[in-house]
């Protein structure tokens, strides 16, 4: 099973730049453009881990509380990008991988990430 995260930002995108500053970073990627502002991002084995939607300009709440609920729309200003990241299923570190780079759009243009990361449970005691 696949898994998709949105990243809603504020600007427009710059996807390349965050997948070089990625790899800069120790990331072992190959990016593939696949045009209209998508990428295919493949693991050193070859394999399809990551897959960038092109991003789309949202410009009513209207759209991402239909889509992704009240609660998320409640923190979203509009007009924003909608930029889909999906985790090919069954690859090792594609989840992270996908994860990081919606972190790393939003750390940059501003916004927030569905789902919304959920911290594990506290430990009780000793």
């Amino acid at each position: 099973m696949t898994s998709d995260i949105v990243a809603l930002v504020r600007h427009r995108p710059e996807i390349s730049t965050v997948v070089d500053g990625m790899i800069a970073f120790g990331e072992s990627l190959e990016p593939y453009d696949a045009g209209d502002g998508a990428f295919h991002l493949y693991d050193a084995g070859g394999r399809l881990t990551v897959s960038i939607e092109t991003p789309q300009l949202v410009e009513v709440r209207g759209e991402i509380e239909r889509l992704l609920g009240p609660e998320t729309a409640a923190h979203v200003q509009v007009p924003v990008w909608w930029v889909e990241v999906r985790a090919a299923a069954g690859i090792p570190d594609a989840a992270r991988i996908a994860r990081r780079l919606a972190d790393d759009l939003v750390h940059w243009q501003g916004g927030t990430i569905w789902p919304p990361l959920v911290a594990p449970p506290a430990k009780e005691g000793p």
